[in-house]
């Protein structure tokens, strides 16, 4: 398809990044982030729960499924297809699962969409190789209906956990399998326009990388996808609901893809004042609406949470403005305040924070008070060599106000053998998941 050489009038330039910019390398702005810096994605081999820590678990007071806990606390662990073990099985899932209700853990965010692909049986998007019998094909076992199974056994709640935009990881096109991967079925439909593209003179499309190919959040062809695989994914399995990573755009120089540039010009012209941040922002919310109205209901009581930036809007100036709400075009604490997502988890970890206890606290704060009446759970990660630096980012966290925490992620706790501190300190009690159930209807973009 031929590509429009030059923007319509109305559309703003966008604001470069600053060449200072402290999150440049330095910040992780999706959940994967962390194993692709550090290029940790060829699996993690995980050793069982010691035995006299399982007759622990299993000797407890009561059952877990059948315990029922006065204070109400989400507890969630983040656990990514690059946390499995290199041949994963049931064994392995059920590791993860012991260890995570040892440590009075109350929901797993397991990853099942990572790169347009599948770690359950789908008839949308081919099995993911992290299920262990290679891209495209049957393992001849489901991870996702075994994390559910033995999760729910122990009274840990599942919520399945996709990354939005992410289409392909790496320079090499996948393989062409069925069912046909995201990358070609769209390039033999829409070219390039379902990609997001850079700004530059002509406008450039993203190309195969080291990182994530992103696809277009206003093309209505991805959008349509994402919402089939959520509603697939509620419809054939007992969820306790739907984790969204990488619900935003790759930069603050992204999109100038030509669909999105005809239809901004006809929003625009129908909508005087309407900018082109706004509109971008506008359709990230759409999806996670989408989502809400024709995905949930079909799951009694189903949740819908989202990652979010570490900082929704750099009101201190620590980051020369480079925030989720300007720089990803991401409006999370919107999407809380609003009722579009029961809960919102800052992924509040990286170098710049690692070393700033008191950015941690005030952002913690804004976090809590912008999302009133959605829920917060902060993001806190395992990487710390001390165990007291997270006890001290939970503690914060509760005194700030959210109603939860998000670990990140499984591997790095264990690696660091964080699960006996976890039960003996900040969850020596108990908790039940603390979710807020989705009530008020949203907008829809002009478009």
């Amino acid at each position: 398809m031929d590509r429009p050489m030059t923007a319509p009038s109305a559309l703003p330039q966008l604001e470069p990044a600053p060449a200072d910019d402290p999150y440049a390398g330095g910040a992780y702005g999706g959940v994967d982030d962390y194993f692709l810096a550090h290029g940790l994605t060829g699996g993690y081999e995980g050793e069982p729960l010691p035995a006299r820590a399982l007759a622990d678990l299993h000797t407890e007071a009561q059952p877990r499924s059948v315990r029922s806990s006065e204070l109400r606390e989400t507890r969630a662990l983040w656990v990514s297809r690059f946390d499995l073990p290199s041949k994963p099985s049931p064994a392995a899932i059920q590791t993860i699962v012991d260890k995570a209700a040892y440590a009075h853990l109350n929901t797993i965010l397991f990853q099942v969409r990572g790169q347009a692909d599948a770690l359950y049986h789908s008839n949308l998007e081919p099995w993911s190789s992290y299920a262990g019998a290679g891209f495209g094909q049957d393992p001849g076992w489901d991870p996702l209906a075994e994390m559910v199974l033995r999760a729910h056994a122990q009274g840990l709640e599942v919520h399945a956990w996709l990354n939005a935009y992410p289409a392909w990881l790496g320079k090499t096109p996948p393989a062409e399998v069925q069912p046909r991967p995201m990358y070609h079925e769209f390039n033999a439909l829409y070219g390039d326009w379902w990609l997001q593209w850079r700004q530059a003179t002509p406008p450039v499309p993203m190309a195969l990388n080291d990182n994530y190919l992103c696809a277009c959040p206003a093309h209505p062809a991805v959008v349509e996808r994402i919402v089939a695989v959520a509603r697939d994914l509620l419809e054939r399995y007992p969820l306790d609901g739907l984790h969204f990573d990488y619900i935003r755009y790759d930069d603050r120089m992204y999109s100038y893809d030509p669909a999105s540039l005809i239809a901004y010009a006809n929003a625009a012209a129908k909508t005087p004042g309407l900018t082109y941040a706004d509109w971008q922002r506008a359709h990230v919310t759409a999806l996670l609406q989408r989502v809400r109205d024709e995905a949930l209901p079909l799951r009694a009581r189903a949740r819908l949470s989202a990652t979010a930036w570490p900082v929704y809007k750099d009101r201190w100036n620590w980051f020369n403005g480079y925030d989720g709400y300007s720089a990803r075009y991401q409006d999370s604490q919107g999407w809380a305040a609003n009722a579009v997502v029961s809960a919102i988890m800052p992924m509040m970890y990286g170098p710049s924070f690692t070393n700033y206890r008191d950015r941690y606290q005030t952002m913690a704060q804004d976090f809590v008070g912008g999302a009133k009446p959605g829920a917060v759970f902060m993001g806190i990660s395992g990487e710390y060599t001390s165990f007291a630096e997270i006890a001290w980012r939970i503690d914060t966290a509760r005194a700030a106000g959210a109603r939860g925490q998000a670990l990140f992620s499984y591997s790095l706790f264990d690696q660091r053998g964080y699960w006996q501190a976890l039960r003996d300190g900040p969850y020596k009690e108990i908790a039940t998941p603390d979710w807020p159930l989705l009530s008020a209807p949203g907008d829809a973009p002009a478009s």
